[in-house]
């Protein structure tokens, strides 16, 4: 391996020691903090093992303007430790750090397609901030003006059927004051319609599949990956960001459905399974399930096989003045802890605060049964997630996989026995993602080869 030299070396003067040469390198750029991991034996799996070659950790600089400042700190911590310079064949990203992509949806019925058009931005790392369902009224414009959106989604009426309330919506969008790009997955009958009365007004228009086709049918993978597009134009506005844009190999992924990716993948090989990430500014679940067969019998609606659902009002850090207040008043902790917990008081306080988020967060995830009472008697139906075929339960992110003893947190997001909570049974296994790899395999995945990927995945997991 050739040796690194200092600049204008000459004769007689010391050599550098030689770089480490690794086959990727991944920044996570989250909303509190930074990691970047190298990894190695990606190339040559089987013959080779894939591995973390190691990894640097530092607080996110967007307060300070520029998030290469994060990343070069972190990727400084990764080479100190190695003692010598890395040099990746390609390097990738993801990120959260400008607060995710904010939208808005909207479709013709709460149940149906709105649900169907929240499911598709959730999944792709969006953060929704309003959802309407129907007529958009004037109260509605408002809203979506104060919210600022980057991308707004319409959707609304089945393959042939409604038109006129997509159009309706259209035409009011078209009098919103700001201009965010639309993504039109509606009826498809009426899509050059929208698509022009939109542009006319001075909207970009991207087009993709209807989410809701048909009556208890979803097909939001398409609307997805148009998001997932949407986010990388996003996240070049973030202070700093642009410069990221231009040294990564590809795209920069959102994070959150970076995880969703690479849970998808090891579902693949390992069956359902949930995926909880405790961040410190939400907390995301990711499930990728098609739920028991008994449940499925009692299912009102239908639900996609892969779900994310983020709670942006739990975290360790950003949120978690919320967190506190929802604790009992004897669980409060006396200080809330920093961005990267240190003292025992501190890492204290993050469990708590973590624990709390993870079963809440799941609880929220999760469907449950409910009762009606009809003229032929009492019925039990299903409405929402269906958790109980998830025989393992993963933690990710920076809370669960750095604090010592996060594995309770997971434990008791499973059920108890009895409930109406449709959650994972309580003998399903609790793991965590110990070499904080999740994010990482799904930028990895746009690249590599799935089994070397999953087998970092699944070694991280020790499954």
């Amino acid at each position: 391996m050739a040796r690194a030299t200092s600049a204008g070396s000459g004769a007689g003067e010391t050599q550098g020691p030689s770089p480490c040469r690794v086959d990727a390198l991944v920044a996570e750029i989250g909303s509190t903090t930074t990691v970047v991991s190298a990894f190695a034996g990606l190339r040559d799996h089987p013959a080779t093992t894939p591995r973390v070659v190691g990894q640097g950790v530092a607080a996110t600089s967007v307060a300070a303007g520029d998030v290469t400042l994060g990343v070069s700190a972190a990727r400084a911590e990764l080479e100190a430790a190695l003692g010598r310079p890395v040099v990746p064949e390609v390097t990738l990203a993801t990120s959260s750090a400008a607060g995710g992509l904010r939208m808005t949806v909207h479709g013709l019925t709460r149940r149906m397609t709105a649900r169907a058009a929240r499911e598709a931005a959730l999944g792709a790392g969006a953060v929704v901030k309003y959802q309407t369902a129907g007529r958009l009224r004037g109260h509605d414009l408002g809203e979506i003006d104060a919210v600022r959106p980057n991308l707004i989604l319409l959707a609304g009426g089945v393959e042939g059927g409604d038109c006129d309330t997509v159009l309706f919506n259209a035409a009011q969008l078209a009098r919103l004051e700001v201009r965010p790009t639309v993504v039109y997955a509606g009826n498809s009958v009426v899509c050059g319609d929208a698509q022009d009365l939109l542009e006319r007004a001075g909207f970009r228009v991207k087009l993709t599949n209807n989410v809701y086709p048909a009556v208890d049918e979803l097909d939001i993978v398409p609307a997805r990956h148009v998001i997932h597009d949407a986010f990388e134009e996003h996240i070049t506005h973030a202070p700093g960001m642009e410069r990221i844009g231009e040294v990564v190999t590809g795209g920069i992924l959102p994070t959150p459905g970076a995880v969703l990716i690479a849970a998808e993948r090891l579902a693949e090989e390992v069956g359902d399974l949930v995926v909880v990430d405790v961040g410190g500014a939400t907390t995301d679940v990711h499930s990728v399930t098609d739920g028991s067969p008994e449940i499925a019998a009692l299912m009102t609606e239908p639900q996609p096989h892969s779900k994310r659902t983020v709670e942006g009002d739990l975290g360790t850090y950003v949120s978690a003045p919320h967190v506190v207040e929802m604790l009992a008043a004897q669980e409060r902790p006396v200080r809330l802890p920093p961005a990267l917990p240190q003292s025992p008081d501190e890492v204290a306080a993050a469990l708590t605060l973590t624990h709390f988020a993870a079963v809440t967060a799941v609880q929220r995830h999760a469907g449950e049964l409910a009762h009606l009472y009809t003229p032929t008697g009492r019925q039990t139906v299903a409405r929402g997630r269906d958790l109980t075929a998830c025989r393992l339960v993963v933690g990710t992110g920076g809370a669960l996989t750095r604090l010592p003893g996060a594995e309770a947190a997971l434990a008791d997001a499973r059920a108890r026995g009895g409930g109406e909570r449709l959650l994972p049974p309580p003998d399903a296994r609790v793991v965590l993602d110990r070499d904080y790899v999740f994010a990482c395999c799904g930028a990895l995945l746009q690249r590599f080869a799935p089994p070397a990927v999953t087998a970092l995945l699944r070694a991280s997991i020790r499954v």
